[in-house]
């Protein structure tokens, strides 16, 4: 009896064990979602990004830097002790000293604002980091897509041609003219093997530097868009915003802003810091008498009015000046070249449509019936292959062009709101790699 209900308490702890197996959630249940879309593409590279930990670590840093420059100096205390001989009568002397240092009125609040102007540079680099992760992610994921596509392609191409090629094996009669096809078809065969290896390859690098930011252990599914059709901007509307919002000129301004408060600090240098002293103690030789003074510590700038200091300080400034201008200088001419890019990228996705894509299916099933049924040459059909392979790398590389230039005028105008502009384009989800 006992035996058995051992034996069925061990049964129920087995099956209760492996219930919980079976309903635990596994690793892979835990990892982040496989079907991407642009969304969870930059929420990943954010999330995964040491940099902007780093970058968050050290405006915590400056955070206790300038309280620490915002605190009073600690006193110093001296005590001292011994004996003293007065009036051929030897007695105990002790005394008690309190120096208490303070900053000359002024420089305390420049110290910390000095700290402030590092923590203004600092967050612009922290928003400047964050928007670039976010736009390089999306365009290496859009690298990725537009070479699998190109890889499957050309696989699909071999496929075609290897059941060109069995066709010409097949024919019951062997000529010259089929021997000679068969050569040309081998030989394009062999060449389209070399350029799929070599799409592989680049597929294979795209996907590592997509995954520099999304940490994935395996390929996943992207569900993002090509476009139809790009945005439209006003042109005075961003060149304004880029030449106000750009990270490069923020970050200028920003080193203009602490160049002004070092040529403050400088100029109160030749002010010093001072101490109040106070001191009380005892004299108890010959004629015992107590004392207590007071007074006032500080240095007299005769040697040195730290002019050099001040000096430096104003060539800085005009330096940061001068780096201000330069940097909105070039901000307005790389804005402009990068919106002609973009205008030219919008004329070419229009100049090769999405469109194009259902022609290329069906002009390359007319070519195989037409050739199985020799109505039209080897070397007619090769050419007519070829041009639409061409045609169908131009359609993607439009795609690509035209990702690359918005993303690169989004950086410079440090737009926020990426997926904002990206819904006011026309997008279709139509074509994505099998």
């Amino acid at each position: 009896m006992r035996f058995l209900v051992r034996s069925l308490s061990f049964a129920i702890l087995l099956l209760f064990g492996w219930v919980t197996i079976l309903t635990y959630p596994t690793f892979s249940e835990t990892l982040p979602n496989r079907d991407l879309d642009l969304r969870s593409i930059m929420d990943l590279a954010e999330k995964n990004s040491p940099l902007l930990t780093a970058l968050h670590s050290d405006l915590e840093s400056l955070f206790y830097k300038r309280r620490q420059e915002g605190k009073t100096q600690n006193p110093s205390v001296l005590m001292d002790y011994g004996r003293r001989t007065a009036a051929s009568e030897a007695g105990p002397e002790y005394a008690l000293q309190i120096e208490q240092p303070i900053y000359f009125p002024g420089r305390k609040e420049l110290k910390q604002l000095l700290v402030d102007n590092d923590s203004k540079i600092k967050e612009i680099q922290q928003i400047e980091a964050f928007n670039s992760i976010r736009l390089s992610s999306l365009k290496f994921a859009y690298k990725y897509l537009v070479a699998a596509e190109k890889r499957n392609h050309v696989k699909e191409r071999l496929r075609r041609l290897s059941l060109i090629e069995n066709y010409i094996r097949a024919r019951p009669f062997f000529t010259p003219q089929a021997k000679t096809d068969l050569f040309i078809i081998e030989t394009k065969i062999l060449a389209l093997r070399k350029h799929f290896n070599d799409l592989e390859l680049g597929a294979a690098k795209d996907f590592e530097s997509m995954n520099l930011y999304l940490r994935l252990d395996s390929i996943p599914t992207l569900r993002i868009p090509y476009f139809r059709d790009g945005v439209k901007f006003q042109f005075d509307e961003i060149q304004k915003k880029a030449v106000s919002q750009n990270p490069s000129v923020l970050a200028a301004r920003g080193e203009l802003e602490k160049a002004r408060t070092e040529l403050r600090l400088a100029n109160l240098e030749k002010y010093p810091d001072y101490t109040v002293m106070s001191q009380v103690g005892e004299d108890r030789s010959g004629v015992a008498n107590r004392f207590y003074d007071f007074g006032l510590k500080f240095r007299i700038p005769v040697w040195d009015q730290f002019q050099n200091k001040v000096a430096a300080a104003e060539t800085n400034l005009k330096s940061k000046q001068d780096r201000l201008t330069y940097q909105e200088t070039l901000i307005n001419t790389s804005f402009k070249q990068s919106y002609l890019d973009y205008e030219q990228s919008k004329m070419n996705l229009k100049l090769y449509g999405l469109n194009q894509l259902d022609r290329i299916d069906k002009d390359l099933n007319f070519a195989d019936l037409e050739f199985k049924k020799g109505r039209i040459q080897l070397v007619s059909y090769l050419e007519l292959e070829n041009q639409l392979h061409e045609t169908h790398h131009a359609i993607l590389d439009a795609q690509m062009s035209h990702v690359e230039t918005l993303l690169s005028l989004l950086y410079i105008i440090n737009e926020k709101d990426i997926l904002g502009v990206l819904g006011n384009a026309s997008q279709t989800f139509e074509y994505q790699p099998k």
